[in-house]
């Protein structure tokens, strides 16, 4: 898959391109059936497969009631190439690209720039300056050029139509369950572990830990989880919040996993974190014997559950 961060490092298609645009927070079954319809479409017209994003996401932007993000850039890219992706675009959303004019952005931008020839969103994708012009307005740009347009209108579990503000409320109610029907995979977040203070080290329940920068995690609480590592993978426990015993965080989330008979180096290295049930909620001890005690008993708890898990 190639990445293209500037438009100036891409220097054409000479088959043309099937595009797929969106946030794609999450990679959930809806994005899914966009990816797949893109990608049809890409073999039948025999055009390159391609994704176009948004870094950051355009409510990040705008600072508009900003949503927790379900996936960081780094697990949007992993994602893409898992799909055999050909070409991702992840476009710096600034303040010259949101004042775009609808035709601008897809006659200048997709047409003539980027030789677009079939483009596919989501039923409820906007573009253009102030977000104003919708599917109708695409299909009618598209067709001005000989482009092909069309929009997936929405998968549905349950009755309950997938949407990445769905699994939101469903993470921070802590049913991993739905999730993973509406993801089609059990959620996981991934990162690069960093050092720490080492208290978990002391009190016997050494962590790999994952600081979560400036991505604000859906996830709150104690949690038995899988995890993928560079020497295979192991059952543990993983803790998502603030460390309100310990209070040093300020206000950061910090993603802490205890894997279970592991003691190999991590610090460094990428691991993948499976969250698989949700144990408890994060709470304030009143001193490390209290959270030791605890922590004791989670890891118990924890290991029941990963034992009848298959995830």
């Amino acid at each position: 898959m190639r990445l293209y961060r500037q438009l100036s490092d891409f220097k054409g298609s000479s088959r043309g391109i099937a595009l797929a645009i969106g946030n794609f927070d999450g990679f959930h079954q809806g994005h899914r059936a966009v990816i797949a319809a893109m990608k049809e479409k890409a073999q039948r017209l025999n055009l390159e497969s391609a994704v176009m994003i948004f870094e950051p996401q355009p409510l990040e932007f705008f600072k508009r009631a900003v949503p927790p993000r379900l996936y960081s850039l780094r697990d949007k890219i992993r994602a893409f190439k898992a799909e055999g992706i050909d070409i991702l675009f992840c476009m710096r959303f600034k303040e010259e690209f949101a004042r775009l004019s609808p035709r601008q952005f897809v006659i200048d931008l997709l047409h003539e720039r980027l030789n677009v020839k079939s483009v596919t969103v989501g039923s409820l994708f906007s573009f253009g300056e102030g977000g104003t012009a919708g599917l109708e307005e695409l299909k009618a740009l598209a067709e001005s050029v000989g482009m092909e347009a069309s929009a997936i209108h929405g998968v549905a579990v349950e009755g309950m139509r997938i949407s990445s503000t769905m699994i939101r409320a469903l993470l921070e109610g802590g049913d991993l369950e739905t999730v993973a029907v509406m993801l089609g995979r059990p959620y996981s977040i991934s990162g690069r572990v960093v050092r720490g203070n080492e208290i978990g080290r002391t009190i016997g329940f050494p962590t790999a830990n994952v600081n979560l920068k400036r991505q604000v995690c859906p996830l709150r609480g104690v949690f038995a989880v899988r995890v993928e590592t560079p020497y295979g993978t192991f059952d543990g426990m993983a803790n998502v919040g603030e460390r309100p015993t310990v209070g040093d965080l300020k206000g950061q989330t910090l993603l802490e996993v205890n894997l279970f008979g592991f003691n190999a180096d991590l610090y460094g290295k990428s691991i993948e974190v499976r969250f698989v049930k949700k144990i408890r909620d994060e709470h304030k001890f009143p001193d490390l014997q209290a959270l030791m005690r605890q922590i004791s008993h989670d890891r118990e708890v924890a290991q029941k559950v990963l034992k009848l898990s298959n995830v």
